[in-house]
């Protein structure tokens, strides 16, 4: 009786130790996506604000087309800085206007990289 008591824990034991090995192996084979939201349309929106403010009636077609091109050169850095931001961070980077539906909480488990991008455009 005593050594049927002793295969069955040693079983058990063997039993758990390859459990957690075939678990360990799962888990290190099948990382979770990383990735990072940015509300781009938040960043787009502030320029649009900032140029906006800098038209005036009666301007020159200089300073029009400078405006304009101050459009076009942003477009140019806000993609430079998710290209930035992605490889810091060794993750995608998702526009939060993609998020479709969030749980009830509200929070999509997806951290928020918007402020780092603010920060990469303001070094630029």
């Amino acid at each position: 009786m005593n050594l049927n008591l002793v295969r069955l824990l040693v079983t058990g034991l063997l039993s758990v130790l390859v459990s957690c090995a075939i678990g360990l192996m799962w888990v290190r084979s099948h990382p979770a996506p990383r990735m990072v939201r940015v509300d781009v349309g938040s960043l787009y929106e502030e320029q649009k604000k900032t140029l906006s403010a800098r038209l005036k009636p009666g301007m020159t077609e200089e300073e029009q087309k400078a405006i304009f091109k101050a459009a076009t050169d942003y477009g140019k850095r806000v993609d430079e800085a998710l290209s930035s931001a992605a490889r810091e961070c060794q993750c995608a980077v998702l526009n939060t206007a993609a998020i479709v539906r969030l749980p009830d909480s509200g929070e999509s488990g997806i951290p928020d990289a918007t402020d780092r991008v603010r920060q990469i455009l303001g070094q630029n």
